[in-house]
């Protein structure tokens, strides 16, 4: 990952190229949840490793990013850490889940139940929408503190 040196307007830039280019993956994921129950085991396993693989690498180094520059940037700027608390957090629920998928993956060598079709299908599904929450948040609320001048005042009488 190529990015620029710590210009906000570039850095804000770079963030939602990286949130487009995320976007064809997060249709996959939702693909795969499709799948589940619905194509053989085997293929299913072989593209949920596939996302699997993606998400522990590519977007892990997206959301180290984040949390390394990005999200300290936009705190400094608020005047509050508590700008991007939910987002780190979010981050860490997003590693749990791809986790608990990867785990998962072990399922996928035989023919599931169908209470395992839906356990896996609601994880896949539950992963997919944190992920574009938690994108359509950073895009729409977090990257505008990096070009306006918006800051957090604490309330009258605190």
């Amino acid at each position: 990952m190529i990015r620029p040196l710590h210009d906000p307007a570039a850095e804000q830039d770079f963030a939602r190229h990286e949130h487009r280019e995320l976007g064809p993956w997060l249709d996959r994921i939702h693909d795969v949840g499709c799948d589940v129950g619905r194509q053989p085991a085997s293929e299913v396993a072989v593209s949920l490793h596939r996302v699997v693989s993606w998400l522990q690498h590519d977007l892990e180094d997206h959301a180290a990013w984040e949390e390394a520059w990005l999200y300290p940037e936009i705190d400094e700027h608020a005047r509050t850490p508590w700008a991007t608390r939910t987002m780190r957090f979010e981050h860490g629920q997003i590693r749990a889940a791809v986790r608990t998928l990867a785990a998962d993956a072990s399922l996928l060598s035989h023919e599931l139940r169908p209470t395992q079709v839906d356990e896996l299908r609601s994880r896949i599904f539950g992963l997919e929408a944190v992920l574009r929450a938690h994108l359509e948040i950073e895009d729409r609320i977090l990257l505008p503190f990096l070009s306006e001048d918006v800051t957090f005042e604490p309330a009258p009488g605190r």
